[in-house]
């Protein structure tokens, strides 16, 4: 991976705002696309209005941030309203465009940015002077970076929601240093379960409360440590009460005014709660995201009457905290989630799943730097299938897929631990080994036997059985002290053009095409 894809990750997983998530974003599709500007855009259709919200230029193309233009007169209207996603023939399509005049735009790029509340927020987009193609996978990147966008936009939205419902609670109970004491506790923790434990202890270090039992909801109510194991009986009572405490999701906590309802005297006595259970108040407070309640404490004291409202308004004012931070991990998750899916996707093939170009130069570099500090060789084999072009003329597009992807898995399985198989596009394949010795040379011809075996047989595809003569594999070892990828494949794949001419030359008739087993 690199150095871009590795401050995309960095950035996505600790983003604190849109403008931190999306200017890596920017420059990873800049990347992609060698596209002169990629911009994110804010629509407002009812005023009728379009605006370059963030943006990254080079060349001589400058759509400046802060840049509003009439939106009836945009290319992402029209690329929306006619579902194109790409051109590189602006002028030809779109020449009635007073923009794309102006700016004698030739190449476009737009996928829509949705929120995830419904309706158009905007459009991450990409520009360009002149001509420049761009990879139809190219669009599932795009579309999965407004998804990442459409998640921080809800989490933003959410979080301002939860923020202000918070702040709303500090306002009613300023009186309370207590409520001020968990709002940190809440902020400081690093999960909702020590948040949970932490303000259980505070909660029964002040009085009023003599057992605070956090816990969270899978199937049923838990405690969320070990040492309240011995408590589990009392996770019945949240079991059977948490149903009855909202009949959907609301904060407040529900009051039960005795213990005595649903304990023995002896399980109480046990664990020395009280001398007499009637006597005892029951407190629950319920902590809720908008997948449903995620976990609470249940609380049990000798709170009297004149108490019990303060304690209510207590507890539903620290609900408030609890949710906000289960929101932000949740939303977290999300986008760790959506990131580690945007990675895999930037570096592997997505017809074979192999390890594309950009990550098999990574790890052939990797490689490369190991044996020069521990000393060692590296192999390097290019392979390419002979008679493929014949394949889908004589079979089509989908079963030349197929065998592309049969392939892939002979290799795979022919790749020994440590060796990455990758695919460089089309019908060409490379695979890339650490020699077994610093100076094993010889490895290299049973390295490429191995990979040429894995070619040849017969291969039951959907359609058809097809048998296969193998595919042109040619190989090199690394030199002591080298140090660029590119060279180093570039030798691998002249090696095995060499192979393929040798090859015509002992069959000089036309390549026989694969044919039905």
């Amino acid at each position: 991976m690199d150095q871009s894809l590795s401050f995309l990750a960095r950035s996505v997983t600790s983003a604190s705002s849109l403008e931190d998530l999306t200017r890596p974003i920017l420059a990873l599709i800049q990347k992609l696309t060698n596209l002169e500007s990629t911009y994110l855009t804010v629509i407002d259709e009812d005023a009728g209005w379009q605006r370059v919200l963030f943006s990254i230029n080079s060349g001589t193309l400058a759509l400046n941030e802060g840049l509003t233009v009439p939106w009836s007169d945009t290319l992402c209207k029209r690329s929306l309203s006619e579902n194109r996603w790409y051109t590189d023939d602006v002028q030809g399509e779109w020449g009635d465009s007073d923009a794309a005049r102006v700016l004698g735009l030739q190449t476009y790029v737009s996928v829509p940015v949705e929120q995830l509340e419904g309706g158009l927020f905007g459009t991450l987009c990409g520009a360009s002077t002149s001509r420049v193609p761009v990879d139809e996978s190219v669009r599932d990147v795009l579309s999965l970076c407004a998804r990442l966008i459409s998640s921080q936009l809800s989490r933003e939205r959410a979080s301002a929601m939860a923020e202000q419902r918070a702040e709303r609670a500090e306002v009613q109970l300023e009186s309370l240093a207590m409520l001020s004491a968990i709002g940190d506790l809440c902020f400081e923790a690093d999960s909702l379960d020590s948040a949970l434990d932490r303000v259980a202890r505070l909660l029964c270090s002040r009085g009023g409360w003599r057992l605070a039992i956090p816990f969270h909801v899978q199937d049923r109510c838990r405690p969320i440590d070990d040492r309240y194991n011995p408590f589990v009986s009392l996770m019945e009572l949240a079991d059977r009460t948490m149903p009855l405490a909202s009949g959907g999701h609301h904060p407040f906590p529900f009051i039960v005014c005795s213990l005595g309802d649903y304990l023995d005297d002896r399980a109480l006595r046990e664990w020395s709660l009280a001398e007499e259970p009637d006597a005892m108040t029951v407190a629950m407070t319920s902590i809720e995201t908008g997948d449903g309640r995620v976990g609470g404490l249940l609380l049990i004291g000798t709170c009297g009457a004149d108490e019990l409202e303060t304690e209510a308004r207590l507890i539903s004012g620290y609900s408030n905290y609890f949710s906000l931070l289960a929101e932000r991990s949740g939303y977290l998750e999300q986008l760790e989630k959506a990131n580690e899916e945007l990675l895999v996707h930037a570096m592997h093939d997505p017809l074979t799943g192999l390890a594309n170009r950009r990550y098999l130069v990574e790890e052939l570099s990797r490689m490369l730097s190991t044996c020069q500090r521990n000393g060692g060789l590296v192999y390097v084999a290019f392979l390419d299938l002979d008679g493929f072009k014949a394949v889908n003329d004589t079979h089509g597009h989908d079963t030349g897929d197929e065998f592309l992807q049969a392939i892939a898995e002979n290799l795979r399985r022919a790749a020994r631990s440590g060796d990455l198989v990758s695919r460089q596009g089309g019908d060409e394949f490379v695979v890339i080994s650490m020699a077994s010795g610093p100076t094993d040379h010889q490895g290299l011809d049973a390295f490429l036997d191995r990979l040429r075996t894995a070619t040849i047989g017969e291969f039951q595809l959907s359609e058809l059985t097809m048998g296969y003569a193998g595919a042109s594999v040619g190989g090199v070892v690394s030199e002591p002290g080298e140090k660029d990828p590119d060279t180093l494949l570039a030798r691998a794949d002249e090696a095995m053009y060499d192979i393929k001419r040798a090859r015509r030359l002992a069959k000089p008739q036309p390549g026989r095409v694969p044919g039905h087993g």
